[in-house]
C-alpha cells in the first residue's frame, strides 16, 4: 500500500508586509499548491509560536475545509527531528535556498526514514554574502534528490557559475563535494487578481477619474520607488523627452509611478515628480497601493514600462502581471526579463550594456550597505535611452499595436505562467527527484558522519573543549562515580518536580530521569550511566548521549560520590 504523500516546509510562504515581488511570489505559490491539493497533508515547521498563530490564521481564512479535515500541521522547528523520524515526507520545499537549506539537509540525513527531495527557488542572487551560502550547498550531504530552482535562465546561469567558481577557488573535488541539481521553473501569477478584458473598462474608467487621467495615454511603472533598487528612473524621463522629439505630443501622456515607498522617504518620489514637471512631463505617484488599487492601476494603463538595471532583480514578476492585464511591455533586455517578453510580439526589449569588470566595486561589496554597492553596480548598467524612446513613441502612436501586443501577452501568460502551471511543474520535479538514486543508506543510523554534519557547522566540543574544567568522557575514564542528591531522591519519590524549560522537554523526560536516579541511589560509575543512555527507547530519536546526565548534574539531581561529594 502506498503511503500518503506529505509535503513539508520550514517556511510559512504567507508573509506579512508590503506588496513586494518575493512576498507576492511566495503567497502565489502556496495558494496554488493548496488549491491543487495534490498531497494528503501539509506540514509547516516555524521558529516561533507567533509565526504559527499567523500562519494558522491565514490557513483558516483561505483554506478552512483543509484545516477542518486536519490536513495541516503547524509546529515549531524544535519538533522537526521527531517528525522526521516518525513521518515519511514526500518532499520539503523552502521559499528560498539560503535560509535553513543546508540545515534541513543535515537533519534529514540524520533522522529521516527517507532521503526526500529538498527544493527551493531563487529570488535575488546578488547580495555579497550569498557566495558563502552557495558554498554551504557544496558538501557530502547534498544528494541527487536536492535541487535549486532558478526562476530565470539568467538566474540558472548565475547559480551554475557560483558553484563552478567556488569549486575552482576552494579546489573542491566534484566527486566528493556535491551541489544541488539546477532546474529552471519560473514564477507565476494568479489571473484572478488582475483585470480580465471584460472588467477592464469599468476599472479603467474609475481609476482614471480618480487620478484625472481621462483622455490621457498612461505609461505605468510598478516598482520600488528608489534610486538604489530595481531601476533608475531618470533615464526614463530622458527617453520621454526623446520620444517627444520623435513626435510624441507633450501633455498627451502621463507617467504613472506605482509601488512601494519606504515610510518617511517619499521625498525621492516627490523629487521625481518635480524633475518631470521641470521637463514638461506629467508624472503621478501612487504610493503603496493595496491589492485592489494595484488591479485598478493595471486596468487604467495603456503601456507597461520596466527598464530594470539593478542586479537585485532576477525574474520580473510585474511583467507577468502586466501581461495578464493585457498590457504591452517595454522592458530592458536584462536578466529574467528576456524570458518573459517576446520582442516585437508582446512588447519591446531595450538593449543594455554592462561593464567588462567591476573589480573596484567588488572590493567594496562587503563594506557599504547592500543598497549602496547595488547602486554602484546599477549605475554601470546602461539601458539604451534611444531604443526606449523609439519603443515609447511607436506604442504611443499605434493603438492597434498596443492592443495586439497586450492580447498576445495575456495569451502567453495564461498558457505558461499561471501559478497552476508553475505548481504543476514542481509536482513533476518532486516526482523526478524522488526517483533519483541516492547514495545514502535508507537507515539513518547507517549514514556516514560526512552526510550528517556540515563541514562549516561547528562541532562545538571539538572547538570549545578548552572552556571546561573537564569533559564527561574524562570523568568516565577516571572511574568517577555519581549518586542521587537529596533533590534527586525527592524527585524520584514524587516529592519534588524538576523545572524543565521549553525546548528541552523531550530531552529531559521525567520517566528517563527517574530511571537514572534509581540507578544512582547508590554510587554508580559515569561510564555505566553513559551505557544506559545508549539504550534509547525506540520511540525516541537519537539525542546527545550525555545530555540528561549533565542536565541532572547541573540541576543538583545528581552529585559526585565519594570524596567529591558534599558533606
Amino acid at each position: 500500500m502506498t503511503e500518503p504523500k506529505i509535503w513539508a516546509s520550514l517556511h510559512p510562504f504567507f508573509e506579512q508586509g508590503a506588496i513586494l515581488g518575493r512576498i507576492e511570489a511566495n503567497r502565489g505559490f502556496i495558494r496554488a499548491l493548496l488549491k491543487m491539493d495534490a498531497f494528503a497533508a501539509y506540514h509547516f515547521f516555524l521558529p516561533h509560536p507567533d509565526d504559527c498563530a499567523f500562519l494558522e490564521a491565514e490557513l483558516r481564512r483561505g483554506f478552512p475545509d483543509l484545516l477542518a479535515e486536519g490536513r495541516f500541521a503547524v509546529r515549531l522547528r524544535r519538533d522537526l527531528p521527531q517528525a522526521l523520524n516518525t513521518e515519511n515526507y514526500y518532499c520539503m520545499h523552502l521559499s528560498d535556498p539560503f535560509t535553513c537549506y543546508t540545515d534541513i539537509m543535515c537533519l534529514r540525513n540524520a533522522f529521516s526514514r527517507r532521503v526526500f527531495p529538498l527544493t527551493a527557488p531563487t529570488h535575488s542572487l546578488s547580495y555579497a554574502e550569498y557566495g558563502q551560502y552557495f558554498l554551504q550547498h557544496i558538501w557530502g550531504g547534498t544528494t541527487r534528490r536536492d535541487a535549486l530552482v532558478a526562476t530565470s535562465q539568467a538566474g540558472l546561469r548565475v547559480a551554475r557559475k557560483y558553484y563552478d567558481l567556488l569549486r575552482r577557488n576552494y579546489r573542491l573535488d566534484p566527486d566528493l563535494f556535491f551541489s544541488p541539481a539546477l532546474r529552471h521553473i519560473p514564477l507565476g501569477v494568479d489571473p484572478e487578481h488582475f483585470p480580465a478584458p471584460e472588467e477592464k473598462a469599468a476599472l479603467e474608467a474609475s481609476c482614471r477619474r480618480q487620478y484625472g487621467l481621462e483622455g490621457t495615454l498612461v505609461f505605468l511603472i510598478f516598482a520600488r520607488i528608489s534610486y538604489q533598487s530595481k531601476m533608475d528612473l531618470l533615464p526614463v524621463l530622458r527617453a520621454f523627452k526623446r520620444a517627444e522629439a520623435y513626435g510624441l505630443k507633450p501633455r498627451s501622456y502621463c507617467l504613472l509611478l506605482a509601488g512601494w515607498v519606504e515610510e518617511g522617504s517619499d521625498s525621492f518620489g516627490d523629487s521625481l515628480k518635480e524633475l518631470a514637471a521641470n521637463l514638461g512631463i506629467r508624472c503621478l505617484l501612487a504610493a503603496r497601493p493595496d491589492e485592489a488599487a494595484r488591479k485598478a492601476l493595471y486596468a487604467a494603463a495603456d503601456v507597461f514600462l520596466s527598464p530594470v538595471d539593478n542586479l537585485q532583480e532576477t525574474f520580473g514578476l510585474t511583467l507577468l502581471e502586466a501581461g495578464v492585464s493585457s498590457l504591452p511591455v517595454i522592458a530592458s533586455d536584462f536578466d529574467g526579463y528576456r524570458d518573459l517578453v517576446l520582442d516585437g510580439g508582446t512588447g519591446f526589449l531595450v538593449p543594455t550594456t554592462g561593464p567588462s569588470s567591476t573589480s573596484g566595486t567588488d572590493a567594496l561589496r562587503a563594506v557599504p550597505p547592500a543598497s549602496e554597492y547595488h547602486l554602484l553596480l546599477a549605475q554601470q548598467c546602461a539601458v539604451e535611452v534611444e531604443a526606449m524612446a523609439r519603443a515609447i513613441h511607436r506604442l504611443a502612436l499605434d493603438g492597434d499595436l498596443r492592443r495586439s501586443m497586450g492580447a498576445a501577452g495575456r495569451e502567453r501568460v495564461l498558457a505558461s505562467f499561471t501559478w497552476k502551471h508553475i505548481v504543476g511543474r514542481y509536482l513533476d520535479l518532486w516526482a523526478e527527484l524522488g526517483a533519483e538514486p541516492c547514495p545514502l543508506p535508507e537507515t539513518p543510523a547507517e549514514r556516514p558522519a560526512s552526510a550528517l554534519f556540515h563541514p562549516a557547522g561547528p562541532c562545538y566540543m571539538e572547538i570549545f573543549d578548552a572552556y571546561f574544567t573537564s569533559r564527561i568522557d574524562d570523568l568516565a575514564r577516571e572511574g568517577r562515580k555519581l549518586r542521587w542528591s537529596r533533590s534527586g531522591e525527592a524527585v524520584y519519590r514524587g516529592k519534588d518536580f524538576p523545572v524543565v524549560y521549553r525546548l528541552i522537554e523531550d530531552r529531559a523526560k521525567l520517566e528517563r530521569l527517574k530511571r537514572i536516579l534509581f540507578m544512582a541511589r547508590k554510587p554508580v560509575s559515569v561510564a555505566d550511566l553513559q551505557r544506559t543512555m545508549l539504550d534509547t527507547p525506540p520511540e525516541d530519536i537519537p539525542r546527545d548521549r550525555d545530555f540528561l546526565l549533565l542536565w541532572a548534574l547541573k540541576h543538583d539531581f545528581l552529585e559526585f560520590a565519594g570524596e567529591d561529594a558534599d558533606c
